[in-house]
């Protein structure tokens, strides 16, 4: 799966999901998630479900920080991570 296409699905899911918390198909790859509001921790397990299920990764954890659920260039980043390594 390419680097867009990833994006394009996290993108959508959080659309799909979220979009009455401001995520928007012209969200920025950049923006933070969390300190906008778009995501609280009940989010993030939805997420890690969705990443899970849809794109076939395990998510430690350790690994539900920040640093990998911060933004969508984040998850693109954590599940390219992912899948490179297995």
């Amino acid at each position: 799966m390419s680097t867009s296409s990833v994006e394009s699905t996290i993108r959508n899911f959080l659309v799909a999901s979220f979009g009455y918390r401001g995520a928007t198909a012209d969200l920025g790859a950049e923006v933070p998630l969390l300190d906008q509001g778009i995501l609280d921790s009940t989010a993030v397990l939805e997420i890690v479900q969705f990443l899970e299920q849809d794109l076939g990764i395990q998510v430690a954890d350790e690994e539900m920080v920040p640093e990998n659920f911060g933004s969508i260039a984040r998850l693109v980043t954590y599940v390219n991570g992912k899948k490179s390594s297995n």
